[in-house]
């Protein structure tokens, strides 16, 4: 948690003949929230995968077309559209999205990361990876210590993650 900072208050009031201030702490604190890791690891996913390494989450459906990603399988752009948008002339790369049967669950566990790490490296790659599920709009598991949320998505599961992640160490304080 971090306390709001103390405030002055200046005004020159009227014409800028005299000058009055005061000092202002208000009584707000907020959350801060561990910094991502970048550039950050692929996601983590048990299971199946497929031959070229990645895990098979949601590639049951076509669901369309959307930006390129780093981590997106080669097989998975959209050739047609960059060939008739070429990235050399300012065109985008584009990736093919899949939704659907979830072969692989993606879980984000902090004990199953390497024990070589610092803390703080560990706690920014699980800020960097909820962030990127959330992007990607893949439901995952997060584990941490105490805490072990369910396979889920949205904003109410990405903020309990992170006040996880932010408080690590401080709950019983």
């Amino acid at each position: 948690w971090l306390a709001a900072p103390r405030v002055r208050l200046v005004t020159r009031f009227p014409l800028g003949l005299f000058r009055a201030w005061s000092y202002w702490r208000p009584d707000a604190r907020v959350l801060v929230y561990p910094a991502p890791e970048l550039p950050a690891p692929p996601l983590p996913s048990s299971g199946a995968a497929s031959e070229d390494g990645h895990g098979t989450v949601g590639l049951d459906n076509f669901a369309g077309i959307r930006s390129y990603q780093p981590g997106d399988p080669l097989k998975h752009l959209a050739w047609r559209q960059i060939a008739r948008h070429d990235p050399a002339l300012g065109g985008q790369l584009v990736s093919k999205h899949f939704e659907g049967g979830a072969v692989a669950e993606l879980c984000l566990d902090f004990a199953a990361l390497p024990l070589a790490m610092d803390l703080e490296r560990k706690l920014a790659r699980m800020a960097s990876w909820v962030l990127q599920a959330e992007q990607r709009a893949l439901p995952y598991r997060f584990r941490l210590a105490q805490h072990d949320l369910g396979p889920a998505l949205g904003d109410a599961h990405r903020a309990a993650c992170l006040r996880a992640l932010a408080l690590f160490g401080k709950e019983g304080r």
